[in-house]
């Protein structure tokens, strides 16, 4: 395509962005928008629109790429029955009232097919889009929304291989869909198969010629490559993109592959939305407004049936409420299903106009229809799910893992607690066994309040997103100044922020793990505990920097040596054949000998009343030390070792 048309469609969507921000609207709708308004002007310019059209699928590839990456294989096999279910429900309902609607309107069946086809898809671009820069794309909604949009997607193929069908209905046609559905089957195995074997392997040997300049040009190539192998078998261009990205979803390379490809897709983005704006004739609106408006309470209609299917299917009305909302509009996919219909004769130009018009209002209208969803949900939550009659309590945000090994705890000790999730299954999983687990989003203010926030002794955050746990931290710290937040970070980059935010505790799941093994591995090599328990707080006290390669800090030096030089508890076993074994604490007299004290002792699981010194010391008993690290070093040196064994 000329350089020309490009820089064009380039120089509109650069506008369209920053008057989007002027007037604070969303970058997609910025683009649409300047899109709309530069079409009549523009589109003489433009001289080659089919070139355009491919730069914009390969944008829609790119943007699915992504999609296949974040949404890995182990987590789609998870969810297989529910995403098959629920998005073959959405679709199927979808096409049956639209095509009967429209069919009773005088229609033609199988153009009324097609736009049951053309309403059925939701664009993946818009609602993966809004869910990331709103941090909820692993929440339960995003989740439910993004198994449906993944549906839809996959969807394409089909219903691309049945307008023929729909064109000349017979043997023939339909016997020729079908092997071409069987023909797809087997070129979406093999190319999982292939990818699956062959790219982790080219990336691994990318990584290993240690040339940062080489892993872009294979990351773009991997993403095209596969999309284009995907064409010549049947498949769509974005169809092949999500294949090679979901194949690449297990591969430790593969978020760095997204990363270079990132600014790419931004920019086909773009044109994409860019030029389906262009290609909308405003003054349809004025010439057919009863198609357009037909067109509208088609795609309202589908994110009713979408929030009924979804609220039913995760047993949440507020979440069927949110996911209809998000998926209320026109896919991308739905301008490539119309392109052929229109070629095929299925569609009018009118009806194709209808649709654009229909599709870009959609699109527009998705950011401020979420927004009040979430306020309708907020307020529902609040009504439903009301713990505020707590105070004094543990509130657990995430009921994952680690959730659950904390309200263990909490509840074997008694500490009374209320935890929150938004998972639908695990909550009523909770409420089975009888805990005080409650469905809520914690970044909304209305849930945390109505969790008894304002009241609790302490707050657990466990949430796996970490832009959702910076918004709960500063949050809750608004809500209540002085209550102590407990954070566990998915990344030791996250702690300062975190802290700034309000947290009084951060701590890496990474490198906790590393403090375990370290502490296990000291004890092993006969370093004593209070020795390795010091070298977990100064690792800690130095914000994990011994674990990452870096040297701790100046500024913590004073820190780390008042550390080192206060006194430690610690609880020790007197040995058979030890100094200490046999002798009382007067004959002993640890205090002059070592400077720790004895505080307590323990015998047979039951505790010595009031030790004197005519206390005999004997094997096996429990003593509780105190005194400063040398101190410590010492006195277990008497209690702990044989004498045989110091001599040596």
């Amino acid at each position: 395509m000329p350089l020309t048309d490009l820089v064009l469609l380039l120089a509109v969507a650069c506008v369209g962005i920053l008057l989007g921000r002027v007037v604070r609207i969303p970058p997609m709708v910025a683009y649409l928008l300047a899109g709309v308004l530069a079409g009549p002007m523009l589109l003489r310019g433009i001289s080659e629109l089919e070139a355009i059209e491919q730069i914009a699928d390969l944008g829609v590839a790119l943007l699915l790429f992504g999609i296949g990456i974040e949404f890995s294989l182990d987590r789609l096999r998870k969810s297989l029955t529910r995403l098959v279910t629920t998005g073959l429900a959405q679709v199927v309902l979808t096409v049956a009232v639209t095509a009967v609607a429209f069919a009773a309107l005088g229609t033609e069946w199988a153009t009324a097919i097609v736009v049951g086809f053309l309403v059925s898809l939701s664009s993946t671009a818009v609602v993966f889009k809004l869910y990331q820069d709103k941090g909820e794309l692993h929440a339960p909604h995003g989740q439910a929304a993004t198994g449906v949009l993944l549906f839809q997607d996959l969807t394409l193929l089909p219903m691309m291989l049945l307008l023929p069908v729909l064109v000349a209905p017979g043997e023939g046609a339909l016997s020729a869909s079908l092997m071409a559905f069987a023909r797809a089957g087997v070129a979406v195995a093999a190319i999982m198969v292939l990818a699956r074997a062959l790219y982790p392997r080219v990336l691994k040997l990318v990584a290993t010629a240690q040339a940062p300049e080489l892993f872009p040009p294979v990351a773009v190539l991997i993403a095209f490559g596969t999309a284009l192998g995907a064409s010549y078998v049947g498949l769509s261009l974005p169809i092949g993109a999500f294949l090679a990205g979901l194949a690449l979803s297990g591969s430790p390379y593969a978020h760095q592959v997204f990363a270079e490809v990132l600014p790419l897709r931004d920019a086909f983005i773009a044109v994409f939305f860019t030029s389906v704006g262009m290609l909308f004739q405003p003054v349809v609106l004025f010439e057919e407004p009863e198609l357009v408006v037909l067109m509208v309470l088609a795609v309202a209609v589908k994110g009713v049936l979408c929030g009924v299917v979804l609220g039913f299917a995760w047993r949440s009305i507020p979440l069927g409420v949110v996911t209809g909302f998000a998926l209320a509009q026109i896919g991308e996919f739905s301008f490539v299903l119309s392109r052929e219909a229109v070629n095929l004769g299925l569609l009018s130009p009118k009806l194709e106009q209808a649709f654009l018009g229909a599709a870009i209002l959609s699109m527009a209208a998705t950011p401020y229809l979420l927004s009040w969803a979430e306020r309708f949900a907020d307020k529902d939550h609040s009504k439903s799910e009301d713990t505020g009659s707590l105070v004094d309590h543990v509130l657990v945000i995430g009921y994952g893992e680690t959730g659950q090994a904390v309200t263990r705890v909490l509840r074997e000790t008694s500490i009374p607690f209320a935890a929150l999730d938004m998972s639908p299954d695990r909550v009523r999983l909770a409420r089975r066994e009888g805990l005080p687990v409650h469905f809520g989003d914690a970044s909304r203010r209305a849930v945390l309040q109505s969790a008894g926030i304002g009241k609790c002794r302490a707050a657990v955050v466990a949430v796996s997103d970490a832009r959702q746990t910076r918004r709960i931290v500063s949050l809750m710290r608004q809500l209540n100044s002085t209550t102590r937040i407990l954070v566990r970070a998915q990344g030791v980059e996250d702690i300062a922020e975190l802290e700034r935010l309000g947290a009084d505790e951060v701590i890496p799941a990474e490198f906790e793990a590393s403090i375990e093994l370290f502490s296990r591995l000291l004890t092993h090599l006969g370093v004593p505990r209070h020795v390795s328990r010091l070298q977990e707080s100064i690792i800690r006290l130095g914000h994990y920097r011994a674990l990452r390669g870096s040297r701790t800090s100046t500024d913590l030096l004073p820190e780390i040596e008042e550390l080192i030089r206060g006194g430690v508890l610690e609880t020790a076993e007197v040995m058979a054949g030890s100094e200490a074994c046999d002798k009382t604490l007067a004959e002993l007299d640890l205090r002059r000998a070592t400077g720790a004290s004895i505080l307590s002792l323990v015998r047979d699981q039951q505790p010595v009343a009031s030790p004197d010194g005519g206390t005999t010391l004997l094997a096996g008993d429990l003593v509780v030390i105190y005194g400063p690290h040398g101190a410590i070093a010492a006195a277990l040196e008497m209690l702990e070792r044989p004498i045989e064994s110091a001599s040596q």
